[in-house]
């Protein structure tokens, strides 16, 4: 469970000022709104309560069902910024290629990079700052292993900075210990001279600093060798009212918390009409059981059914014996509220009115039909993704710099600065089945050749779609489907 920084004890502060940070806090003016986005993102704000009174005037909670809007928006909004489609390359050097690509698999970037996006999205920052393990006191290391941690806001400390740009940070999280659980602070700086350095302390739950052994002590630095920062944040390209001229962002939904309510409102709505809107039976006493005392039992919930007792010899709506009453269902009005409500969190999150329409059969509309028509979407994405790409460079950069200075291995790995590309995820433009389509117009046309068409999309491989090809002069332009 990650605690909230602001909870932290004074003794991480003493190491930081320490270390030339007297002003250090680890409570920053954004705490009380990431607590409060956090509890948008997992139906827990103060809002998915109500309170109550029932009909002896005792005080009830109630929850608010949730669809969980913020988390939705959030998960969305990171796919299209960084998804499978994304790559990492050195294409200027096949060589620091190979090795960069080796790394990557081996960390596991693809799956875990976007994880990083999303909780930018859910608390306005994240953040990923390299560990690094197998380090040698001085020279090189035959062990040297350089990973890229994920950090959210709740996590960060900025130290120093200039409006957004972040030259020391520190990175606050709860570790386990030999079964022991700590607080891990690590820092990340640059020396005079230029080069970053990384310290870190640990600290118990009392407040005492310890010292694990295996692990570098809060008095030893280590000296990446390199001017590179050693870590990066990511933030999205939305204007922070709340802490300005700060490197730390605001949830993707900052501006959308009633456009979030009202859609988990409607939601509330359906799932209480479904409730109301249950069969009722009328059924006169003698039907009835009665416990000890003669009290009646009313089967209230048995068999999903609710019953109201008579007594005999009454009516009920004009009617004798067992009456069923099966009331009207407002799931037009409830629907038409919940797609106004969808629809308006789309636009204030930056997806157009259109991204979370309701078609005619209930259904959400698709992205295909969604990028055919709608720029706006496409323009939010491009604004953050040239926030998320060169925070993505730094950190390759820095991984790569690491290794080719402290390693014995990769020693002779070259200075990529300037050099990595990041390709951004496309998916929003168009989505496999357009691609598909795309790609049938452009065989027709003569601008793909039949057999990469029959590879991409019929499961040959590239020997098989050839003599397929070639092997049949009548093998129509356009490969037929599978």
């Amino acid at each position: 469970m990650v605690v909230a920084i602001a909870e932290r004890s004074g003794a991480m502060t003493d190491w930081l000022a320490s270390l030339g940070y007297p002003a250090a806090s680890l409570a920053t003016p954004m705490d009380a709104k990431i607590r409060e986005w956090w509890g948008y993102v997992n139906a827990e704000a103060e809002f998915y309560v109500r309170e109550e009174r029932d009909q002896n005037g005792k005080v009830v909670k109630v929850p608010v069902r949730s669809c969980t809007p913020a988390g939705m928006v959030c998960e969305d909004m990171a796919g299209l910024i960084y998804n499978e489609r994304a790559s990492v390359s050195v294409p200027d050097d096949p060589g620091a290629d190979a090795w960069l690509q080796q790394w990557l698999a081996r960390i596991m970037w693809a799956d875990r990079a976007p994880l990083a996006v999303e909780r930018m999205c859910e608390t306005g920052t994240a953040a990923w700052a390299l560990h690094i393990r197998g380090v040698a006191e001085y020279g090189r290391s035959d062990s040297l292993d350089v990973v890229p941690v994920r950090y959210d806001a709740r996590q960060i400390v900025p130290l120093s900075w200039e409006t957004d740009r972040c030259t020391d940070c520190a990175f606050v999280a709860d570790v386990w210990l030999r079964g022991e659980r700590c607080t891990q602070v690590e820092v990340h700086r640059p020396r005079d001279d230029g080069d970053y350095e990384i310290m870190c302390a640990f600290f118990g739950d009392d407040g005492r600093r310890i010292e694990p052994p295996g692990y570098i002590g809060g008095g030893f630095s280590i000296n990446t060798g390199q001017t590179t920062p050693t870590f990066a944040l990511i933030r999205l390209a939305k204007d922070n009212r709340v802490w300005e001229y700060s490197p730390m962002g605001v949830a993707l939904f900052a501006d959308a918390i009633g456009a979030l309510e009202t859609v988990d409102l409607a939601f509330d709505m359906v799932g209480n009409d479904l409730v109301l809107g249950r069969k009722m039976l009328a059924l006169p006493e003698s039907m009835m059981q009665r416990d000890e005392s003669g009290v009646l039992r009313l089967p209230m919930l048995e068999g999903q059914q609710f019953f109201l007792s008579l007594r005999d010899g009454n009516v009920f709506d004009g009617k004798l014996g067992v009456f069923e009453y099966n009331p009207d269902l407002r799931a037009d009005q409830d629907r038409q509220m919940l797609a106004t409500a969808l629809q308006m969190l789309g636009k204030r999150v930056g997806f157009g009115m259109k991204c979370y329409a309701l078609d005619s059969q209930g259904g959400i509309t698709t992205a295909k039909q969604v990028a055919a028509d709608n720029a706006e979407m496409m323009r939010t994405v491009r604004r953050h993704e040239h926030l998320v790409r060169p925070a993505i460079q730094q950190v390759m950069e820095a991984a790569c710099g690491i290794y080719r200075n402290l390693s014995t291995r990769w020693a002779s790995l070259p200075d990529v600065a300037g050099m990595v590309s990041v390709e951004m995820g496309d998916s929003i433009v168009q989505d496999d089945d357009s691609l598909r389509e795309r790609d049938r117009a452009d065989v027709a046309a003569g601008l793909l050749e039949p057999w990469r068409y029959m590879v991409r999309w019929q499961g040959y491989t590239e020997d098989e779609a050839k003599a397929a090809q070639g092997s049949d002069a009548s093998l129509p332009d356009v490969p037929p489907e599978a």
